[in-house]
Formats: C-alpha cells, structure tokens, sequence
C-alpha cells in the first residue's frame, strides 16, 4: 500500500509597507525637500509633507532589502573548485572504466567534496551562531532579530479556523472569519448597561485644562520629537523617528506651524 502525505500549503505572505533603509541617515547627507508654503488646512498641508518627506527618505536613503541567508552562498567559489575536480575525475574514469586507479581517484575526490562540504557548513553555522550571540549578550534586541530571521528566512501566517455562532460550522474563509469577529464584539461591547447615578455623583470631577486645545509650540514639537524612542515600527504615515530628528528646524517649523492639537501629536510621545 502506497501512502503520500499531502504537502502543507503556504499562505500567500501579506503584503507590508516597505520599510527604509535608516542605516545610512549617519553615512548620507540627508536634507528632505520640503515644501515652500505652509497650507492653512492641517490635513492637506500634512499629507503634502509627509508625503515629501517619504519621496526624499526613497530617493536617498532607499529601500531596505532583506535576503535569505545559506551556508553555501558564502563559499560558492570554493565548493564549485571541489566539484569540478570530482566531476573530472569522473569523466575520466568513465573513459576507462576498468581501470582501478581512475575509479580510486574518483572515490578519493567523491569522499573529499563531502568532508570540505561539512567543514564549510560547520564554519558557517559556528560563525553565525557567534553572531547572534554577539547580539543577545550585548542587548541587541534588533540585530538579534534580523540576524536570526535572515537564516530562519521569513515567516509565514496561516488563517486559524473560527467556529460560527452556533458552533456547528467550521469557518475557514478569511473574510468569514473577520466577519464573525465583527458580530462577537458587536455582541460584546454593545450590551445594555444601567448606570447608578448615586456612583457616578461620587466619581471627583477635574477641572478642564483649556490648554490642551492650543496648538504646541516649537519648543514642544522639538521635545516631542527628541523624546521618540527609535528602532520603533512607523506609524500610519510611515514614517520612522530617525527621520524626524535628522529633519533638522525646517521640517520642525512645518510641523509646529502645521495647527495640529496636541491630541494628534500624541503618536509623537508629547504628554
């Protein structure tokens, strides 16, 4: 009896913003061209910033690329120079191939392209396990990271089947299951409450901060900018906090002249 197990499909890998290559902001001069006039709608006149500053971040700094890493990718060259002399070796044993000399030769060529195979694959790991080790005992949470994942390769996520309401259908279908989370917490949070007003008099009242409603100055935006940890995943716009402090007092000017409330610089780490 024949038994084939059936290959695990692979879901398709989403697709991510590209992310920019922020190593070079030390090593290239970076200068973003911004605008020349300041927009009196906040909205139009930040979506027309950031979206100078993405076109310079691309033009400049570019992309970053991340490659799967093999053992044999380093030692091409050399693998390939063993190789070849096992393959002559084997031609020329086949040309004569009574010949127990060639065929020794051949064994003896064979049997080296395996022991220098391993040793290089040995080296390889040994090497990147040095490496990653280096990161994990100096603290490196990113590099630790990427040197891991650029030998793991990337990973892929894979739809977890959902039960519907009530439990006797198995759901597999991806917009399927986004919709029966929608009804479970539209069930969740939208439940009939009944307050105590007795507890809710009890509850001290603070008094209303007028300020918060006045647009920061460039002293906050500087601050807020400053106090924006790096190494951080970039918001909505894409664009990452190592870019906003090279920016230098021109890109500070549009933001802090840009009218935003401080409500919405508070994905920048103002209080």
């Amino acid at each position: 009896m024949s038994i084939r197990l059936m290959r695990k499909r692979r879901m398709q890998k989403r697709q991510s913003r590209p992310k920019l290559n922020i190593d070079l902001l030390g090593d290239t001069t970076y200068q973003p061209a911004l605008p020349k006039q300041y927009l009196e709608d906040t909205e139009k006149h930040w979506s027309t910033l950031s979206t100078a500053i993405m076109n310079s971040c691309q033009n400049i700094l570019g992309q970053k690329k991340r490659r799967h890493q093999d053992w044999y990718d380093e030692n091409d060259t050399e693998i390939q120079q063993i190789i070849d002399i096992k393959w002559h070796t084997f031609i020329t044993w086949q040309n004569n191939i009574h010949c127990k000399v060639k065929r020794a030769a051949h064994a003896k060529a064979k049997a080296a392209v395996q022991t220098q195979v391993r040793k290089l694959k040995n080296q390889w790991w040994t090497k990147k396990a040095l490496e990653i080790q280096q990161f994990a005992d100096s603290g490196d949470t990113r590099g630790f990271f990427d040197a891991t994942r650029a030998v793991y390769g990337p990973s892929y996520r894979r739809l977890t089947p959902l039960c519907c309401i009530d439990g006797l259908l198995l759901l597999k279908d991806k917009d399927a299951i986004a919709n029966r989370w929608k009804e479970h917490y539209k069930d969740l949070l939208n439940r009939d409450t009944i307050p105590e007003m007795e507890a809710l008099d009890q509850l001290p009242q603070q008094p209303i901060v007028e300020g918060m409603g006045e647009p920061p100055s460039l002293g906050e935006v500087q601050d807020a900018i400053k106090n924006m940890k790096n190494n951080k995943a970039a918001g909505p716009d894409g664009i990452p906090a190592e870019v906003l402090k090279k920016g230098g007092p021109d890109l500070l000017k549009h933001i802090s002249k840009s009218g935003k409330k401080r409500k919405s610089l508070l994905s920048l780490g103002m209080p």
